[in-house]
Order: C-alpha cells, then sequence, then structure tokens
C-alpha cells in the first residue's frame, strides 16, 4: 500500500484543489477504509469552502456523503472486516497538516471507528445508530452514497412528527427539500405541501416525491408541522407563516455564517432546531428501496470521477446537479453477507 493519498481540500477560503495527504493508520477499535464513491453536498460543502460554515483555518479535508470499503482493521475491531462497505469515512485534524478535517470523505483512504466494540455492545442499528455503519443493500457505489441524503432526511422527518393525522408543509425545492417531502408522505402524514421559487419544480414534486401540491406564490393555508430546509431568513419567515399559531416550526437548513438566522426567529416558542442521526433511518430506507417505494437512481443526476471534482462543486453550485457524485477506485470485494443484512431488517418487524 502506498504511504500517500490525493484528497480533494478547501486549499483557501474559496478554493478547490487535489492535496497529498499521508494514509492514516488506524487506532486499535479503528479501520482504515478505501472511498468507493463521495457525493457533493449541496448545501454545507460549499459553505464550508467559503469559511461559512465551521468557519476556520485552511487547507480543509472536504466531503461526508461517502461510502467506502474495509481493508484493514485494528486488533480491537470486532464488527468490520475487510471486504465489509461503510458509511462516513473521515479524517481527523491531525491528518491534515496546517489545516484541519471537515470529515474528509473525499480523500482516498479514511477511517471509521467501531464504536459498538469500544463500548462494549452488540452490533445493530438500534444498539448503537451511529452514522459509521455498515450498508445493508449491495447498489452501485454512486447509489449508496447518494443514500446519506436520503437517510438524514428521513431521520429528521420523523423526528418532526411527520406521521398519519399531521399536515406538513417544507419549504425548500433542492434535493433536501424534496426528500423530506417524499418521507412525510411516505410516513403517512397529509397533505403534505412543498414551497419553493421555481414553478418547474413543480413535477418533480409531485411525480417523484408525491407530495399533495407545489406551490411557488402565496397560501395562506396553515401546517401543524413546517419544516426550513433552505438555510435561509426568507424560508424560516415562510415557514413561521406556514405554521400559524398553532403548528410547529422546525429548522433543518444551515444558514451561511453572513446571514445567519434572526434573533426573533429562532427565540420564537413554536421554532427550533433539528438535526439527524443517519444510522438510525438505514434500515427503513432500505425496506422502502427493496419495496420499490424509493428509488435511488431518482436521487443521483451526475456521476464524475474524482479529478472532475472542479466540476463537480460548480454543477451543485449552480443548481444544475440534483446529486453529484465523485468516485474512487472501489476494491473488489464482495458485499455484506445476506444473513447479516436479513438480522439488520429484522429489526424493523
Amino acid at each position: 500500500m502506498p504511504e500517500m493519498m490525493k484528497a480533494v481540500m478547501g486549499i483557501e477560503p474559496g478554493k478547490l484543489g487535489i492535496g497529498e495527504l499521508e494514509i492514516p493508520r488506524p487506532g486499535e477499535y479503528e479501520a482504515l477504509v478505501k472511498m468507493e464513491a463521495c457525493a457533493v453536498c449541496n448545501s454545507t460543502d460549499h459553505k464550508l469552502l467559503t469559511n461559512e460554515f465551521f468557519s476556520g483555518a485552511f487547507p480543509i479535508a472536504l466531503g461526508h456523503e461517502v461510502i467506502s470499503t474495509v481493508v484493514d482493521a485494528g486488533p480491537k475491531v470486532e464488527n468490520f472486516r475487510v471486504g465489509d462497505r461503510v458509511f462516513r469515512q473521515r479524517l481527523y485534524d491531525s491528518h491534515v497538516p496546517g489545516g484541519r478535517s471537515c470529515w474528509g470523505g473525499f480523500a482516498e483512504y479514511g477511517i471509521v471507528v467501531d464504536e459498538w466494540a469500544r463500548q462494549g455492545l452488540a452490533y445493530g442499528p438500534e444498539s448503537l445508530p451511529h452514522d459509521q455503519q455498515k450498508l445493508m443493500i449491495d447498489v452501485a457505489p454512486e447509489l449508496a452514497a447518494g443514500m446519506i441524503t436520503l437517510m438524514e432526511c428521513l431521520d429528521c422527518i420523523r423526528s418532526c412528527g411527520a406521521a398519519p393525522g399531521k399536515s406538513v408543509a417544507v419549504v425548500g425545492s433542492g434535493p433536501v427539500g424534496q426528500a423530506l417531502a417524499m418521507f412525510a408522505k411516505l410516513l403517512g402524514a397529509g397533505p403534505v405541501y412543498a414551497f419553493g421559487r421555481d414553478p418547474a419544480r413543480a413535477e418533480r414534486f409531485e411525480n417523484v416525491c408525491g407530495v399533495d401540491g407545489y406551490v411557488s406564490g402565496e397560501c395562506r393555508a396553515t401546517f401543524d408541522v413546517a419544516v426550513e430546509a433552505v438555510g435561509s431568513v426568507d424560508a424560516l419567515d415562510r415557514c413561521i407563516e406556514l405554521a400559524g399559531q398553532a403548528g410547529r416550526v422546525f429548522v433543518y437548513g444551515i444558514a451561511p455564517g453572513s446571514s445567519p438566522y434572526r434573533p426573533d426567529q429562532m427565540s420564537r416558542d413554536n421554532v427550533s432546531t433539528v438535526g439527524a442521526v443517519e444510522g438510525r433511518a438505514q434500515a427503513a430506507l432500505v425496506r422502502w428501496i427493496e419495496e420499490g417505494k424509493v428509488n435511488l437512481s431518482d436521487w443521483v443526476s451526475h456521476v464524475l470521477p474524482l479529478e472532475d471534482y472542479q466540476y463537480a462543486f460548480d454543477l451543485v453550485k449552480g443548481k444544475q446537479a440534483l446529486k453529484a457524485v465523485l468516485l474512487g477506485d472501489r476494491p473488489e470485494v464482495c458485499a455484506a453477507p445476506f444473513t447479516e443484512r436479513e438480522a439488520a431488517m429484522a429489526l424493523l418487524h
């Protein structure tokens, strides 16, 4: 194995480049993984690159929507074996001399932690819904990378209380807004309406996401749940209007540091932030994929080699890509054992 690897990095604020880093050495509870595919996040990667989110020193190692294959493991790793496919590799700040890690999924190699072994727990998404868990379904690398946004959105919308008998408004017409709306419908909420500025998005929201309607103009209706999926002051104001006096507003978008949400917005009794724990959502997402309710191909628009990183970022910044994925070199390995996957799926029933 070589000693050095390539990584897509923010060389300085606003400037991308390829850096050379040492391949990390796994600790006793860690596994070394090789990147198969990493998607450009439609929200945070650009904000990280421009120092509008988690601001700090450069260079920075970027990327978090990543699927990888285990190639080596520390002596106390029990649940990750060579050949396993695992989400969410990362680097640590110590792996980026003079800079820091903003997750580091665009590096050729990274680290995952066997948190179950470290905590003495039996492996499974229920015992520990850790983001760095094994892929439960055998799909192409670019589709697996695309699952990360979907898992985030599914866990988020469940946390917002989307359920039968609840009306839901999603403000934002990008891929996150689309996924939130789709999952609200799959969870039985209704009616579910999406709100955005571009009338051309209506067809996708109705045909792919299955919403009850898409609104690009005024609306006087109010909703039980309104979700801010943009990261803007104006979008949050719209959510507050849509929630009215009785509804709840959940903020999932990330506002840039130069234009944060206003204190009067965030201090309202019915406004709260909501996060996501991807590991809680994988089994449910896989079930819907197998049932034909979610088609992963609907959620990845561009698949490119790693060296086309600038083009991929430009596509996303220009809102020309639903999801742009950069490919690494995938090792020739087998998927996770069928019995292991079945055991995970059994937790759903």
